[in-house]
């Protein structure tokens, strides 16, 4: 079991930023694990860095800017995803195995000054993705456009998994993903106008991950207004053609109270 404590040791002026105590990846996937450093500048441009990536007690290095020093499981793996001089130290780790997982640390060099700065990251590497997640409207309108949102979970931004949305088994086109800044959440809207038929029938979106497939849904509530407005005129004239004057004032105030119970809602074999 490793540590999700992270640690720091501090020496001149190097500071880590938006490191994670730990991150997951996917099995077969790849990884991201997010870092940023920063240091006052003092008016000095500094033009040489270095970013080296160990795994383990053992500092075993799995990225260094000399291949060379990479251990063999970890070579043409790794690579760094974002720019040093820019103060990103983010790691990229391809085609994640249960084996990978343990802790990581990360070491800065500015002008080949080796500066002891170390943080600890665990990794773990489960074989099954989190499950989509659907929502939308608990109730929608027959005629009135709607949009459906799908979270996917993922560890790794250059590696999508495919996301499809189907209404009754009927194959519809998400817009293009969005992440809203969140490296590991992605959101897939489908905007669609239900019909009267759609009432309790799935929504549902599929993620297809690398050898994995999960499903989430939701059961569409359709109500439509004008259709039970028409049904109860309707009950009233048939009413008032056949009945007495008193059982029709009984049998208008029955479909007015039950009018909230139906609120607008198709049933099956109704209306």
């Amino acid at each position: 079991k490793y540590s999700n404590t992270s640690a720091f040791l501090f020496q001149t002026y190097l500071e880590f930023q938006k490191v994670p105590e730990s991150v997951v990846g996917l099995s077969g996937s790849c990884v991201l694990i997010p870092c940023r450093f920063s240091y006052p500048e003092n008016g000095k441009t500094y033009t040489e860095f270095k970013g080296i990536w160990f795994k383990g007690n053992d500092e075993s290095t799995v990225f260094h800017t000399d291949a060379s020093k990479i251990i063999g499981s970890f070579k043409g793996r790794t690579s760094l995803n974002g720019d040093l001089g820019k103060k990103d130290c983010s790691l990229k780790i391809s085609s994640l195995s249960s084996s990978d997982a343990g802790s990581f640390i990360i070491m800065e060099k500015i002008m080949e000054k080796t500066l002891d700065i170390l943080s600890t990251i665990c990794v773990s590497s489960p074989e099954t993705p989190e499950n989509p997640n659907v929502s939308v409207e608990e109730e929608v309108t027959s005629g009135k456009p709607v949009t459906a949102t799908c979270a996917v979970s993922h560890s790794c931004p250059s590696d999508l998994p495919k996301v499809t949305w189907s209404l009754d088994g009927k194959q519809l086109s998400p817009s293009q993903p969005q992440n809203h800044g969140q490296w590991k959440l992605t959101s897939y809207n489908l905007t669609f106008t239900p019909s009267r038929e759609d009432h309790n029938k799935p929504l549902s979106c599929t993620a297809e991950f690398k050898g994995k497939t999960l499903t989430d849904y939701k059961t569409l509530k359709v109500k439509c207004k004008s259709a039970i407005i028409s049904a109860v005129i309707m009950i009233k004239m048939f009413v008032f053609k056949i009945l007495s004057f008193k059982t029709v004032i009984t049998t208008i105030h029955f479909v007015i109270s039950d009018v909230q119970e139906l609120y607008f809602f198709f049933q099956n074999n109704t209306i």
